[in-house]
């Protein structure tokens, strides 16, 4: 689906991704129309992450029955808990530290502010937007891996290299660099700093 800025120009949303059935079938993802045609590198950017959220969410990866976080062995995001094996699962254990997860509140839509001082503990993560979460993590570092966007730090290198590990990742970039997409520029705000 496509939508329009507000007429104040106040709304920064370049894409977004719904669920459409409990089960996690089915998803929509909604386009700001008007900001793809103004920077068409950060609408090709924005695609990849909102496509990894569809993904990292979709059944055989997010166990959505589950409704109590104390319920969950791996990571609760307010929607369901991911399965042991899953992507997310994975990238918790490998880049997420607990007391950093239990600052998480995952009924709340997150803001780049809450980002903001885990972006200036670490320096791996692309942006206080993708310190906000461990989703947006995986989804910022996903874009980055996949239009192969050079890293500013080793921290951020582990994080290409964890996707370059995982065959179906390198699908995507390779899929995108036969394509003739990227290298993109790295445009993300620094962390660690």
């Amino acid at each position: 689906g496509g939508f329009a800025s507000a007429e104040d120009g106040q709304d920064e949303t370049l894409a977004f991704v719904n669920v459409l059935t409990d089960d996690g079938e089915f998803f929509q993802m909604s386009v700001n129309l008007g900001a793809f045609d103004a920077d068409p590198d950060e609408a090709t950017l924005t695609m990849a992450h909102e496509f990894s959220h569809v993904f990292t969410q979709a059944p055989g990866q997010l166990d959505r029955t589950v409704v109590d976080p104390e319920d969950c062995g791996t990571y609760f995001n307010g929607e369901g808990c991911y399965l042991p094996d899953s992507l997310m699962a994975r990238w918790v254990a490998d880049f997420w530290d607990p007391s950093e997860l239990a600052s998480i509140d995952p009924m709340d839509e997150p803001g780049v502010e809450d980002g903001a001082g885990r972006c200036a503990d670490d320096p791996g993560f692309f942006g206080s937007y993708a310190a906000t979460t461990p989703e947006e993590d995986f989804a910022e570092a996903f874009s980055a891996y996949v239009f192969r966007l050079a890293p500013e730090n080793q921290e951020q290198q582990v994080r290409l290299d964890w996707f370059a590990a995982e065959s179906t990742m390198a699908e995507y970039r390779e899929r995108a660099t036969a394509a003739g997409i990227g290298p993109l520029e790295n445009n993300f705000d620094l962390c660690g700093v």
